[in-house]
Order: structure tokens, then C-alpha cells, then sequence
């Protein structure tokens, strides 16, 4: 059965890069811990214990970023209305965020897999591999969902010969995300951009997460009509780990 996605003019990075400076500027958290587990929508709390000074709230993920086993969670922040609990011993490893799978993908599209980013003011989002779906030019497409502090976002990615694309609901045709053995100064257009350039394969990233990454793809992405880039950081078998723009940068990750 083929299903159509909404149209989607941009792909999910070049969307948190141009909204990311007014999220920041008019949505700020701030620590409010005698109210935020006390079981009460209370202190403009947007939900019971969530939102507004609390933690952010989540209704596909109730509280999955509390550190507390609750609303339903079979584990501390995992299983239930959260992401599954994860047994596989490599990907609960100490080193699995900075090392990843060991992959060659930059982009892994692998079922269940799931990144969270954080920002400033305690802002984060989400991005998760739900499905695989058939789209309109008869190819399958992993279905990303993002969801977190932008929203609920849908967006489809293949692989295929190393190469990953992305579908464009407006145009109802695919664009490259990401060519196949990627070299600094490859360059190519997106609708939605005049130019995105591959900048380096073997950048050297000191992250937040406190990660050393080395050989990392850095692709900087220049929107129609602008002079100033932004950048994106991605690691082999691991995905994408830090949105300059949005100054977001992985915190976890079940990558498969």
C-alpha cells in the first residue's frame, strides 16, 4: 500500500537551523524541582509535572527524560509511552555514544534507531526510526519522526549505493542528503538551498557529550539566498552528532 507523506519543503536539518534562534528566544525552562514531581499540574506547569518550569513535555514520550521510572515506564525513562527498553549490551556500552556501531553509513536508517539532542535552556529534540514505507516513485523509505522542543516533523530517508536521499513532498521527487563516498568540496543543491558543501571527512570534534569524534563528515549547508552556512557534524556508524545552528549536540543514542 502506498502512502503520501505531507509535503515537506525542507529536510529536518535545514528546518532546526532556521527556527532554532527564535525557539530559543522565546521558550526558556528553568528549574522549579519542589513542583516537578509532585503529581500535580501546579507553578504553570503545562501537563502534571512537565512543561513550563518543569521538564519539557512530550505526549508521544510522557516523561521519558526525567531519570525516574514513572507514567508507565517499564524502566527508568524507557519502555511504555517511552522508547523501548534497550538489553543489547554494545549499544548500552559507556563508549556507544562516542564509537557508535562501528558502521561505515553517516547516516544509519536503521529500524528503532533513535538520536536525542540537546540545546541551550534545556531545550532538546528527538529524532526516531518508526517505519519503513513505500512513497510514490515505488521506493521504501525509512519514516524519521522528530519531536521534542520543534515540534512533530516527518521525514523520509533511503540508502542506496551509499547514497542517502531524502524525499521532498513538495517537489514529489527524492534529493540527496548525502552522496556516497563523500570527498571535501563535493558540492550539490537542494531546493531549498543554493549550495551544500562538503567540507571536510576527517574534521576533529570535541562535543559537549564529552566525546572526542575524529573523522567526522562536517557538510555545510547554505539556504537560498544567504551567504552564512551552517554546519552539520556526522559520524560513521553513528549518525549525525552536532547541529551547529541550533548549537545542538547528541547526548544519546540506540543506533542498530
Amino acid at each position: 500500500m502506498t502512502k503520501e507523506p505531507e509535503a515537506q519543503p525542507r529536510r529536518i536539518i535545514d528546518f532546526l537551523s532556521v527556527v532554532a534562534i527564535s525557539i530559543f528566544l522565546i521558550s526558556a525552562i528553568s528549574s522549579c524541582e519542589e513542583t516537578c514531581y509532585d503529581g500535580v499540574q501546579n507553578q504553570n506547569e503545562e501537563q502534571e509535572d512537565c512543561g513550563g518550569p518543569c521538564v519539557p513535555c512530550d505526549t508521544t514520550n510522557g516523561t521519558c527524560f526525567d531519570g525516574m521510572q514513572n507514567q508507565g515506564e517499564q524502566g527508568i525513562d524507557c519502555g511504555g509511552p517511552c522508547n523501548a527498553c534497550i538489553t543489547d549490551t554494545a549499544v548500552l556500552a559507556p563508549d556507544f555514544i562516542c564509537t557508535g556501531t562501528g558502521g561505515s553509513s553517516y547516516f544509519p536508517l536503521s529500524l528503532n534507531s533513535y538520536w536525542i539532542y540537546k540545546m541551550p535552556s534545556n531545550q532538546w529534540f528527538q529524532l526516531a526510526i518508526s517505519e519503513e514505507t513505500q512513497l510514490g516513485n515505488g521506493e521504501t523509505y525509512a519514516h524519521m519522526i522528530t519531536t521534542g522542543s520543534f515540534g512533530t516533523i516527518d521525514d523520509y530517508y533511503r540508502e542506496d549505493n551509499g547514497q542517502t536521499y531524502r524525499w521532498n513532498g513538495t517537489l514529489n521527487a527524492e534529493e540527496v542528503y548525502l552522496p556516497s563516498n563523500p570527498t571535501a568540496g563535493m558540492k550539490w543543491t537542494t531546493a531549498g538551498t543554493d549550495s551544500i558543501v562538503i567540507e571536510s571527512t576527517s574534521a576533529l570534534l570535541n562535543s559537549q557529550n564529552g566525546c572526542s569524534y575524529a573523522n567526522v563528515l562536517k557538510v555545510v549547508s547554505y539556504a537560498t539566498g544567504s551567504t552564512s552556512g551552517s554546519s552539520s557534524y556526522y559520524k560513521q556508524g553513528l549518525g549525525l552528532i552536532e547541529l551547529s545552528s541550533a548549537s545542538a549536540y547528541l547526548d544519546s543514542a540506540v543506533v542498530y
